[in-house]
């Protein structure tokens, strides 16, 4: 006779286990909840009391962060958004109404709800979002401000107060009042005047014939569906001297001092302030550059002439982009933009939009480095507007040649601040790659933060190391030095910052990116071999709290690093890992694929063998082989 297994009591034990369990999890995250609510009433009572130096301390390393400190001032009450000036609306928070996430154990996310307000004026809703670390038992701190909404809010809502509050002889400057006038007599003879240009106390006046969108027709390609407008340029005895026959007039001085860019179907050319065409609008491209005896090179299709000094244009010459590339102004050089839009303030002719209107030169365009239109803080208006740049600067940080010299490219670091916003500013890499070869150019924007969240911080130190490499005459491998969050299987363990590879792709003569969702992107597009295993890397190694983990920074691939860029291929392919670590590794890392595969009820695939590419394959065999082998060396470069 056989026996039946006694289950039941094994069953019912397991369940009373799960469910003592749950209720364990369900009274430690209420406490959590608890003791965050509280962190956040001391804080809030700390805004209410005007205590500055009282909340830095609520944020980690607040007192050596000015971001920080910034806001702890606005907060409080101390100053308003520009630190110079007086703050005119008060700001609540509804710590009670707080919509709070847990991430995990120690880390929580509160949404908060703010609310702007002055006197009898109608108030102005918004949010402040704060990430809250556990640092100690019952100890918490503020390691991430997410305030974008929010300044922008306020910012916006200052704006509004001062319109409301403030006289026009208190906003705008005698120079803009009498601007607006002047732009009020033209539009007998002109649909539109939009903005005036101050130079030397005089101003001119941008005209146009024709119904005007600004952005639309600042940015747009020129077609018949779109109706037409033709913009032209009026000096200060209202003298029309750029007729209104352009698609776009830039600032005046932008390239030359005294000249106008000036585009007409996609042409240049330059006008004086005489209304006399220096240059005529039938060049593809002007690219000024340092040289004795020209200004610049004027490109016509396959053509080259030089603008001599004189303002004459040469007969055609032989020349190639190799032979002047590294001439041409700015392009190996660091510059600050904002000082350049303000040699010639240009407003818009509009109360209620106070920035500084910068139409770049079109060859910084071209090259990418600019927007061909920013919006800078006007000093000629006493009132700030919402999302206007207030700098925008731009680092040459090298150029790589490869070997032969027939390849090269120059990378660069964008850091465009502005009013309201993330942080007060963003962060961005270019590249610029001339290949000589061919006798073309090209551009591309390199992201510089691949950290969950909002982003935005600069990466720098060590590892921001920038490299190309020709994979085949139509692939380029762009190495860029970039802020990371790559979790590790070893849980105490994450690599923060280090080379990203971009895979740039010559097609219809432009430079497209490749689809990569992988952290280590070589994995995906290049047969690994040893060079891939020499590469900086910050990592952090939690001990004990917050405060104690310690960065280091390692010049070589760890045996971990390998195990980790094998199993994210098999990630790729929505893999279902039975190893529970490194399902949560690459849920908890910056995987997009993956978390992409976690969000449609995936990753389901037992066996992924079929999806693997020849590269895949062949790299999986070589990580393997590397860890069966001698380990890599872990060298210490940096630690702290």
């Amino acid at each position: 006779m056989k026996t039946r297994p006694f289950l039941p009591p094994i069953i019912g034990t397991a369940l009373v286990f799960a469910v003592l369990l749950l209720a364990q999890c369900k009274s430690s995250l209420t406490a959590q909840k608890t003791e965050i609510n509280a962190f956040l009433a001391a804080f809030n009572k700390s805004t209410k009391v005007n205590n500055t130096d009282s909340l830095v301390d609520y944020f980690d390393n607040g007192r050596q962060n000015p971001a920080f400190n910034r806001l702890a001032n606005l907060l409080t009450g101390r100053t308003g958004f520009n630190r110079n000036s007086k703050a005119i609306a008060a700001i609540n928070l509804d710590v009670d109404g707080s919509d709070i996430k847990f991430i995990n154990d120690d880390i929580a996310v509160a949404h908060i709800p703010a609310k702007f307000s002055h006197d009898s004026l109608s108030d102005k809703q918004s949010v402040l979002t704060l990430t809250i670390h556990k640092v100690l038992p019952h100890k918490y701190k503020i390691t991430v401000v997410d305030a974008k909404r929010f300044l922008a809010d306020y910012v916006a809502y200052e704006s509004f107060v001062r319109q409301k509050t403030m006289s026009e002889k208190d906003i705008f400057s005698p120079i803009t009042l009498a601007a607006f006038k002047a732009a009020n007599l033209l539009k007998t003879k002109y649909d539109s005047v939009v903005w005036f240009a101050h130079v030397d106390q005089k101003t001119f006046y941008y005209v146009v014939k024709g119904k005007w969108a600004m952005h639309e027709d600042i940015n747009r390609y020129k077609d018949s569906v779109v109706e037409p407008y033709k913009m032209g340029l009026v000096n200060p005895e209202l003298k029309e001297i750029i007729p209104p026959e352009y698609d776009l007039i830039h600032n005046i001085s932008g390239t030359f001092p005294g000249l106008v860019e000036v585009e007409k179907d996609n042409k240049k050319g330059f006008y004086d302030l005489d209304g006399k065409i220096v240059v005529p609008v039938n060049y593809d491209q002007v690219l000024p550059i340092n040289d004795d005896g020209n200004l610049a090179v004027l490109r016509s299709g396959d053509d080259y002439f030089y603008l001599k000094q004189d303002l004459s244009i040469s007969e055609k010459v032989d020349l190639k982009i190799g032979d002047f590339i590294s001439k041409v102004k700015n392009l190996t050089s660091s510059f600050d933009l904002y000082k350049r839009a303000m040699e010639v303030v240009t407003e818009y002719n509009s109360k209620t939009e106070h920035g500084a209107i910068y139409i770049a030169p079109s060859y910084l365009v071209e090259m990418n480095l600019v927007s061909k239109e920013s919006d800078f803080k006007n000093p000629l208006r006493k009132i700030e507007f919402e999302e206007v740049h207030t700098n925008y600067q731009v680092s040459f940080t090298g150029t790589v040649k490869q070997p032969g010299n027939w390849l090269e490219a120059s990378f660069y670091s964008i850091r465009d601040y502005f009013l309201g916003g993330r942080g007060e500013f963003y962060d961005k890499k270019n590249v610029v790659i001339v290949d000589k070869k061919n006798n073309r150019v090209f551009t591309k924007d390199i992201m510089v933060d691949y950290t969950p969240g909002e982003g935005g911080s600069i990466f720098k130190g060590l590892c921001d190391v920038n490299n190309i490499k020709v994979i085949n005459d139509s692939l380029y491998e762009v190495k860029a030095g970039a802020a990371l969050y790559i979790e590790l299987y070893d849980s105490t363990k994450s690599i923060e910052g280090g080379p990203y590879y971009h895979y740039l792709a010559v097609k219809n003569n432009k430079l497209v990116e490749l689809p990569n969702n992988r952290n280590f992107g070589f994995t995906k597009y290049v047969k690994m071999d040893d060079s891939y295993l020499d590469a900086c890397y910050n990592l952090q190694i939690e001990s004990g709290s917050f405060k104690d983990r310690q960065k280091k920074t390692i010049d070589q691939i760890t045996p971990e690093m390998l195990r980790y860029m094998k199993n994210e291929i098999f990630a790729d392919y929505a893999y279902q890992f039975k190893d529970k670590r490194w399902i949560a590794v690459f849920e908890s890392g910056d995987n997009p694929a993956y978390n992409e595969h976690v969000s449609n009820n995936k990753p389901n695939n037992a066996s992924v063998d079929d999806s693997l590419t020849v590269i895949d394959k062949y790299n999986i065999n070589w990580i393997n082989q590397k860890l069966k082998g001698t380990k890599a060396p872990q060298n210490t470069i940096a630690a702290k």
